[in-house]
């Protein structure tokens, strides 16, 4: 079948020709319908290689974007629908996946309205390569409707597999520099042998995410639960992460310790991670500000950053495990820290959530019950 055809299923017009327009120049051919009712005879009319389909809502106030999609893959298991709203919750239940009715849709691809372009351009491509990979094949599905909670989960293999081959490539590049490199050039050998464990540190670190997030989602992690300073704790992270010759980051503090209750070790992962970050995101001189009060029963830490920011209509799914921003994918990583620190920070009675952001930084809040 040589047509790309695509099917959108769009209510707003403007938007609709928008897509339509951005498909063709892609060398799409779209097909564009409103009413969702005619979803399964535009399928079998145009015989599309995936679905964008967006959120309608019906007059009870639910969206039929679930329903749509589990009755597509129902009636063509090998069609790729890409989930297209600006539902904030909507879009971090489909890319959580851990909802029945998210897992029975199974979506090839979310995208956020408004949209990047290029980002729209690369899932829709994706979807439609994945489709054509498929298309030829004999596959066996489960019933979609009864899709056990354990159903392997083929983008968060295919994202684990890419994130560990990059660092394996370069431990095995820098291993065979190094050994062409024995008695020749010490500094170099020196560079290779660094740059190899770095990368072997840079493994075990995503490992230990990919643990974490397992043990979480079963609830089966263990805290060492004691009373400590969190003033301490706070102190030693920042100790961590600025170590630069001038001091980028600062920090207001009560006089007194901060008494709180839980695991100091996992307390200071969640720290590491909300530094890390602001960190990594900011300018190499941009400063970061680190506060510390007690608000009642509560102990508040307040990271805030002159960094890239997080767009407005990403940031319902900031803390979804796996996800990653539009402005942070030239970047490493495995999108799972901060959906941890936030589970981490329930764990203990207390939260995380994004205060403020814009393009010119982000406040991150973590919350700790004060110990009595």
């Amino acid at each position: 079948m040589d047509e790309q055809n695509v099917l959108v299923v769009e209510d707003d017009a403007a938007l609709s020709e928008l897509v339509g327009g951005l498909l063709t120049q892609a060398g799409y051919n779209p097909v564009t319908i409103a009413d969702h009712a005619l979803i399964g005879a535009a399928v079998d009319r145009w015989h599309p290689r995936c679905v964008i389909l967006d959120g309608e809502i019906r007059s009870t106030g639910a969206t039929r974007t679930w329903d749509d999609a589990a009755a597509i893959r129902s009636a063509h298991p090998t069609l790729p629908v890409v989930m297209f709203t600006a539902d904030g919750a909507a879009l971090a239940e489909a890319g959580a996946n851990t909802s029945r009715r998210s897992r029975a849709a199974s979506f090839a691809g979310i995208v956020s309205k408004p949209f990047v372009v290029e980002e729209f351009l690369a899932t829709v491509k994706s979807a439609v390569e994945g489709y054509a990979a498929t298309a030829d094949a004999i596959t066996v599905f489960p019933d979609v409707g009864q899709l056990a909670a354990d159903w392997p989960d083929m983008d968060l293999i295919g994202m684990v597999v890419h994130e560990l081959r990059a660092p394996l490539t370069v431990i095995r590049g820098q291993a065979q520099l190094a050994r062409r490199q024995i008695g020749r050039d010490a500094v170099k050998e020196r560079t290779a042998i660094d740059t190899a464990i770095a990368q072997a540190d840079r493994m075990a670190a995503m490992l230990t995410e990919l643990l974490d997030h397992a043990r979480l989602s079963s609830n089966g992690l263990s805290l060492k639960v004691i009373v400590f300073d969190l003033v301490g704790a706070v102190v030693e992270a920042i100790a961590r992460h600025d170590y630069e010759a001038t001091p980028r980051i600062t920090l207001q503090r009560p006089p007194e310790s901060v008494r709180v209750r839980g695991d100091a070790g996992r307390v200071a992962q969640i720290l590491d991670n909300l530094l890390n970050n602001a960190v990594k995101y900011s300018g190499p001189s941009d400063p970061i500000e680190v506060s510390l009060m007690v608000d009642g029963d509560q102990a508040r830490v307040r990271i805030a950053d002159h960094g890239i920011g997080v767009p407005d209509g990403e940031r319902g799914m900031l803390f979804t495990p796996f996800y990653r921003t539009s402005r942070t994918q030239h970047v490493p990583g495995t999108g799972l820290g901060l959906h941890i620190s936030r589970r981490l920070a329930e764990r203990h009675g207390g939260g995380l959530h994004l205060e403020d952001s814009s393009s010119t930084g982000s406040v991150f809040m973590l919350t700790l019950p004060v110990a009595i």
